[in-house]
């Protein structure tokens, strides 16, 4: 009977597809860890706006964390954030030391043979420069030139696809890689590079931040989703799968929404909650 009532829920909510058929949840499946902690350790680096950020009171504020609080409220659990590097995330997670990924972390091909994910914000690489650089115009001006992406990010690769591709018979484009965004906008205006890549979701944010002074170009070169990442072991799914009821929950009473509005993503609103559905970006 128990069975048959959880099964009830997960079509009501309209979990389908393998996700529902073989992992069906309820509000209350939890891990049993976390069923009795109540806490859930997310894994982010606060240095991304508008998904996550501190403010001028070393608090953490943006999309992720909002809507990550507001799902916690859903599942009756505490958000515990873990801020660090950004390429420190993967490794706490395969190692336990963090039950999620909750920060501008794409959901690819490559890491989904480590994690699986819950979509939810439309992403993308995105160039952006100085708006004095008369040197940089469009994206063709970039190939024999140095840009810069976040180390652990999967930029890197996504920059050598589109300079293969647009700077055929020309110099490549060279990748140096940057700790964090605040690294890399001083190589930018050292002049050390010519432009950065960061995600299509955080580039109008970087310039409406420092108005006049940056500038963003061309189109995004690849789309992709953003997820929030976990293990695969059978602990990690339920909660996986517990995140996504807590997702559509937010999303079927207008939370979502008003998020979105509020952290001005209105390009980003993804409400399908696939798994593990990312293109390769």
């Amino acid at each position: 009977m128990l069975h048959r009532t959880i099964l009830t829920a997960v079509a009501t909510l309209g979990l389908v597809g393998q996700f529902a058929m073989t992992h069906p949840v309820s509000a209350q499946a939890l891990p049993p860890e976390v069923a009795k902690s109540k806490v859930v350790r997310v894994a982010i680096e606060a240095a991304y706006p508008p998904l996550e950020v501190r403010n001028t009171a070393g608090e953490l504020e943006g999309f992720d964390i909002d809507l990550i609080r507001a799902m916690g409220k859903v599942l009756g659990v505490t958000i515990e954030h873990q801020d660090g590097a950004f390429e420190q995330m993967t490794p706490s997670l395969q190692s336990g030391r963090v039950d999620m990924i909750m920060s501008g972390f794409y959901d690819t091909p490559k890491r989904r043979a480590m994690f699986d994910f819950i979509d939810y914000l439309k992403a993308g690489a995105q160039f952006y420069s100085l708006a004095a650089n008369k040197e940089v115009q469009k994206l063709e001006d970039l190939c024999g030139k140095t840009v810069s992406s976040v180390r652990g990010t999967s930029y890197p690769d996504t920059i050598k696809a589109f300079s293969d591709k647009i700077c055929a018979g020309k110099e490549p484009i060279t990748v140096i890689l940057d700790t964090n965004l605040g690294q890399q906008i001083t190589n930018l205006k050292t002049g050390r590079i010519v432009a950065g890549v960061q995600g299509l979701e955080a580039v109008p944010t970087i310039v409406q931040t420092d108005p006049g002074t940056f500038t963003i170009l061309g189109e995004p070169i690849s789309m992709a989703l953003m997820g929030m990442a976990f293990n695969k072991d059978a602990d990690s799914t339920t909660l996986r799968d517990a995140y996504a009821y807590a997702l559509k929950q937010v999303i079927a009473d207008g939370t979502y929404d008003q998020l979105i509005k509020k952290w001005k993503l209105d390009i980003s609103a993804y409400k399908d909650v696939s798994i593990n559905a990312g293109p390769q970006p």
